[in-house]
């Protein structure tokens, strides 16, 4: 044995036993990505180790297969918990198509990358999540990884952020990492210019076609606390005679005139609240996502007058969730102005549009002169009284106990959080045998 060899490694023969010494070697992060680089583990993974995984159903960026391989084995359950439920790992945010999902599984970039021109992007997020949650990268992927990000053009890292509650893994350096603070994101309202303009800073991606649930989207909610619930705020809002309001706000006559068909009607009931970009199409383009309460706030937004209107049902139903390409109001002259509006909100909200919808509201825009997109104002945040129905104070989560009293039944998170309803009954925040989502259960 030469000299060099006799530096690593001791090897000392007791009778029939053979004792081999091995240094501790240091793992360390790779330069071009900051991963820490380490072989997988790749025994003993069940996505039953990740409680509540499938509370919801937007694919993971890295699959929890991935995540274990890469560290996960060595969280607690809760920790696994957050990582499961939290929406910044189930969004990549780069139009990946189902199908393109369903082909990548539980490959990392080593293994499958999407379409050149999602690339640089998918990588980013990729890298972004690892970072955030302290994943490794196995030695070929960090390989991958690190030849994107060298040619990758200033390669746009998205902050990703663990939740509050989520206990931390101490990083490499054996010293603990502290818990990343919950950022809220600024939104700059949509500046009043021309739609041609604004239409060219919608993104064009592919649909997602799956997963569309209308109960994903809390609607027809009475976010401020008033008594009237969406629908009937959007009914007194709209009606051009001062409407009859009775008892719980219930809206008995008013005058409505569709801008769809230019009819004009005085009994709610011929009366549809329509969704501009309708709820299926809002998921698709994006929404998918989303939080809930981000969904809360697009189902129920009365802050822009262009996201709900009161139009004919008969209408509403024949639009029912249909974009551009398959309908437009059957009053021509409102055309150009139905498409303004359609415009306005996926811009407002940051909902893209898929190659066909975009050249046929292009091609359709071609023809409205002058049709401008007034100035619209920034997105509703969440309301105290938020999806509150009854006079129980609101509750909210700190370390994983609710303070304020819970509605048994409702949607929570996060997963494991604990409360007492009004009549001191305890629940918990958790999926039952037949449902995924998380409701508060006993």
């Amino acid at each position: 044995m030469n000299l060099t060899a006799m530096k690593r490694w001791l090897v000392v023969a007791c009778g029939a036993s053979l004792v081999v010494s091995i240094p501790n070697v240091a793992h360390a992060a790779d330069p071009a990505t900051g991963l820490e680089v380490r072989n997988e583990v790749r025994a003993g993974f069940s996505s039953a180790r990740f409680p509540g995984a499938n509370s919801s159903r937007v694919p993971f960026v890295v699959s929890l297969r991935e995540a274990w391989e890469s560290g996960a084995n060595k969280w607690s359950a809760a920790r696994r918990a957050s990582f499961a439920q939290s929406a910044s790992v189930r969004s990549a945010d780069v139009g990946l198509s189902a199908k393109a999902n369903a082909d990548r599984g539980d490959r990392d970039p080593a293994q499958w990358l999407p379409a050149p021109s999602q690339r640089c992007a998918y990588v980013a997020k990729w890298i972004a999540v690892k970072k955030a949650w302290n994943l490794s990268a196995d030695p070929a992927e960090a390989a991958r990884l690190g030849r994107f990000v060298a040619t990758c053009e200033a390669l746009p890292v998205p902050t990703t952020t663990i939740p509050t509650n989520a206990p931390v893994r101490p990083a490499p350096s054996t010293t603990a990492a502290s818990a990343p603070t919950t950022t809220t994101t600024t939104v700059i309202p949509v500046a009043g210019s021309s739609v041609v303009d604004l239409l060219a800073t919608i993104r064009i991606v592919p649909e997602y076609t799956v997963g569309y649930d209308r109960d994903l989207f809390p609607h027809w909610k009475d976010l401020d606390g008033d008594g009237c619930d969406t629908r009937k705020e959007v009914l007194i809002r709209d009606s051009r005679t001062t409407p009859v309001i009775g008892s719980s706000c219930t809206v008995t006559t008013g005058t409505w005139f569709s801008p769809y068909d230019g009819v004009t009607w005085t009994n709610p009931s011929d009366v549809d609240i329509d969704h501009v970009v309708a709820l299926n199409e809002a998921w698709q383009s994006g929404a998918y996502a989303w939080s809930t309460q981000q969904r809360t706030n697009y189902a129920n937004d009365l802050t822009d007058d262009r996201t709900l209107l009161a139009v004919t049902d008969s209408v509403n139903q024949s639009k029912s969730d249909k974009d551009p390409t398959e309908w437009l109001p059957p009053l021509a002259t409102y055309r150009c102005t139905y498409l303004a509006h359609w415009v306005s909100v996926k811009a407002r909200w940051s909902l893209t549009m898929d190659q066909a919808e975009h050249a046929v509201v292009k091609s359709a825009l071609a023809g409205c002169a002058n049709q401008t997109a007034p100035a619209a104002p920034a997105l509703p945040t969440a309301s105290p009284a938020a999806n509150t129905l009854t006079t129980a104070p609101a509750a909210s989560t700190t370390g994983g106990r609710v303070t304020g009293f819970v509605r048994p039944g409702a949607f929570c998170t996060p997963f494991g959080a604990t409360g007492v309803s009004d009549k001191g009954v305890t629940y918990t925040c958790k999926p039952s045998e037949t449902e995924s989502r998380n409701r508060w259960r006993p």
